[in-house]
């Protein structure tokens, strides 16, 4: 592509995709310092005990062992963003059977393994509380000392009984979504080593590399400033990667015996202490008019985080935000519990919250329309929420808002307009159904603290270097972040070089999360240029005496006063010549607004929108669903890669499909029974539908180019469109994901069909 043409909007190849597709790129686990010791983690037999002792004597002997290490050597041994309640290595008791208790450092992998094997632990079982309900009861054994709930709160808006005294029609129901695991590709990897400046470098798979840094020189009790993070490529996260996994660990064996070390979680390992998706209980109870305006909704969120509060009292805060979906629902009574339970950790998973309540409230929406007996995407119009619209919160909507464009799209797509044309299915116990659901979710953490940085580098040459901490975990933000450089600078896209998630080298662009990265990257791109048109003006102001009207970036170098044009090789020596640098960075904070009171993290100034319609077919004997077809609309500001975004989207639909109807998670009084993947099962490319994406631009004002964040998007409304797709063809009404086989034949047995069937077709089955 000539350096003539612009960059944003065009398919560019991702830089990576070669020797990602070749084997060549280097990930975490790829990684064999030289004279590294292997790293083992002995983890707690029970679900909840208390640890009446730890005795590693018989491990310390062990050939080959140079260090067994327990509570007894981290220094401050609590670590946790919003809460420090986890600990690094248990010391008082274990809550999850993926508890850390001790590590092993040892010259060789089978040493290291055996070692694990010798470490006498002296458990005292506790009771296991499993049910997040049971929890809740003052009589429940606790998982920690403060008690179960680790956050709650309720909030009110408008009237609701008032809401629900004139409602024509009101519709509720108890959903219940389960535990998704992130199931990535690479297992949770790292190394450690020591640097000439006697430095802690850990090199791992990670979403933050300044945030897992800070909790690194806390839990060791060091200056940050010791501790240097480098993220290289992530083999997959999905968010199972936003909270701290292998670092604090590598970080302490290096600390404690001055050697390299290596620590790759085997898969079970992984399955088992990794972070997950909350499993919810959501009761809604919803009100609307007999024309299909909605009125009022009364929502009870309970999740399950398991163990630990991790990233899940801000996964709580989106829940709560999306619970009454992008529509104006202007009364509200929302009860939010978030819970301990012996059952693992869960924390970030994409959609953070979101796809549990998206659920909920698309099954009452659509249960509504057969009621009312209105077009279901008619009744999302209807109701769907407007720029400048005042939402349930009292929050006005003041970025893009697409949601009525993707359902007016989705209205006129031919999967929609033709769904109830005859078409004859192989077998009389197949049933076809095509099923719709809308999705919100803001973008940026919302009320929470929101900065990044990004710098930007002329090279001699006159190329340039563009750096953030950014990491890049499969969906190609480093390209994104190139062509954003490229049409700022008017460079060739393949001039310039992005220098990503390394602590050393890149400034802090905050945590790769919430859909975010594009747009604060980008915006601080935007304001490192600003300042490089500053000191470019600083510059001539120094040289001739006269400060310039204005500098503007062409193909042939900067414009000065629309006369004199300097290449970028040299306007990069005459800054040097001149002291000013090379380097620029700019900062980028994103509009602060106030919490709403008993909030972390609402209300969101900036919102993703996305319409899925899905096509199923059920066999109504077994309870199979397969889906053929999937029609994901989105709303995506302004497409900047239309790769990048078709990739993203159909990632997240297949996902959302194995959310819907497979990935099911088994835990029985604590224990995971699905410990690989040939027990949890994950839709496979026989599983993934024929997906199209269609994105609809509408330009959000505050981002790069127009463009906002769509990283979870695709993945919200997936799993209710595909259970409504059920719904519609069976006429059976389910309330819970994932939709196995078993459920669904047991809803279709309740509700008759299977006996129906059986009686007309008397041979059949």
């Amino acid at each position: 592509m000539s350096s003539m043409a612009s960059y944003v909007g065009a398919p560019v190849v991702r830089r990576d995709a070669f020797e990602k597709a070749t084997g060549t790129a280097n990930y975490a686990s790829d990684l064999f310092p030289d004279g590294f010791l292997w790293v083992s983690v002995l983890r707690s037999r029970y679900p909840h005990a208390l640890i009446k002792g730890i005795d590693a004597r018989r491990a310390r002997s062990h050939p080959g062992v140079v260090a067994v290490l327990t509570h007894e050597d981290v220094p401050v041994n609590r670590f946790g963003v919003f809460a420090k309640d986890r600990p690094v290595l248990c010391d008082d008791k274990v809550r999850y059977i993926g508890d850390p208790v001790a590590l092993v450092a040892a010259e060789t992998r089978e040493a290291a393994l055996e070692a694990v094997k010798l470490i006498d632990v002296d458990y005292e079982p506790l009771p296991a509380v499993t049910d997040p309900i049971a929890a809740l009861r003052a009589d429940s054994p606790r998982v920690h000392e403060s008690g179960n709930i680790c956050r709650q709160t309720s909030l009110r808006f408008g009237d609701v009984e008032e809401a629900f005294a004139r409602a024509d029609i009101v519709v509720e129901g108890t959903y219940t979504t389960g535990t998704q695991i992130h199931a990535f590709l690479e297992t949770e990897a790292g190394i450690s080593y020591l640097d000439e400046k006697g430095r802690i470098v850990v090199v791992a798979g990670g979403q933050s590399p300044h945030r897992d840094r800070a909790e690194i020189a806390h839990a060791l009790n060091v200056p940050a400033e010791q501790v240097r993070v480098i993220t290289p490529y992530v083999g997959g996260a999905f968010g199972g990667k936003d909270d701290v996994t292998v670092q604090i660990h590598l970080a302490l064996v290096t600390a404690k015996t001055g050697r390299p070390a290596r620590l790759v979680l085997s898969r079970e390992e992984s399955m088992i202490s990794g972070t997950k998706r909350h499993p919810a209980i959501i009761k809604m109870r919803t009100a609307a008019s007999r024309d299909g305006r909605l009125l009022a909704n009364e929502v009870e969120i309970i999740y399950d985080t398991g163990a630990y509060a991790a990233l899940g009292p801000a996964v709580l805060d989106v829940a709560i935000e999306n619970c009454n979906g992008p529509y104006r629902v202007s009364s509200a009574r929302i009860d939010a519990y978030l819970v301990y339970t012996n059952n693992m950790v869960a924390s970030a998973f994409r959609g953070f919250g979101a796809p549990q309540v998206m659920f909920a409230m698309e099954r009452q929406v659509d249960r509504i329309a057969r009621r009312i007996g209105i077009d279901p995407i008619e009744l999302r119009m209807i109701n769907a929420i407007r720029k400048g619209d005042i939402y349930v919160f009292g929050n006005k909507m003041e970025g893009s808002v697409g949601i009525y464009e993707c359902l007016k799209v989705a209205m006129d797509h031919p999967i929609w307009r033709d769904r109830r044309k005859d078409g004859t299915l192989e077998y009389p116990w197949l049933r076809r159904g095509v099923g719709v659901a809308a999705g919100m979710k803001g973008y940026t953490i919302g009320a929470l603290p929101d900065r990044g940085s990004v710098s930007v580098e002329l090279k001699r040459d006159g190329s340039v270097v563009v750096g953030g901490s950014f990491t890049e975990i499969g969906q190609g933000v480093v390209e994104s972040v190139a062509q954003l450089a490229a049409e700022l600078l008017k460079v060739p896209v393949e001039r310039v070089q992005v220098l990503f998630a390394d602590t050393e080298r890149s400034p802090d662009t905050s945590v790769t999360s919430a859909s975010r990265q594009l747009f604060l990257a980008g915006n601080a791109l935007r304001k490192a240029v600003v300042a490089l048109t500053e000191r470019v003006k600083d510059l001539v102001e120094l040289e001739t005496g006269g400060r310039p009207t204005s500098v503007t970036f062409t193909e042939k170098g900067v414009l000065v006063n629309s006369n004199e044009v300097m290449p970028l090789n040299e306007l990069a020596e005459r800054l040097e010549l001149r002291g000013f640098g090379r380097m620029v960075i700019g900062t980028y904070e994103v509009p602060k607004v106030e919490p709403i009171a008993g909030t972390l993290e609402i209300p969101h100034l900036f919102f993703m929108f996305g319409v899925t319609m899905a096509e199923v077919i059920v066999n109504v004997l077994t309870g199979t669903v397969t889906v053929p077809r999937v029609v994901a609309v989105i709303d995506a500001g302004r497409v900047i890669n239309p790769i990048n975004f078709t990739g993203q989207i159909e990632g997240a639909v297949v996902q959302g499909l194995g959310y819907a109807l497979i990935e099911e998670a088994k835990i029985v009084g604590g224990y995971l029974q699905t410990k690989d993947l040939s027990t949890y099962l994950i839709p496979s490319s026989k599983d993934a539908p024929t997906i199209e994406v269609i994105p609809v631009e509408t330009f959000e004002e505050e981002g790069p180019f127009g463009a906002k964040g769509i990283g979870e998007v695709g993945i919200l409304s997936v799993a209710p469109a595909i259970v409504n797709a059920v719904a519609e063809a069976c006429g059976v009404e389910p309330t819970s994901i994932p939709l196995t086989p078993e459920k669904l034949y047991w809803l279709l047995k309740e509700g008759g069909l299977v006996d129906r069937l059986r009686g007309n077709e008397g041979r059949i089955g």
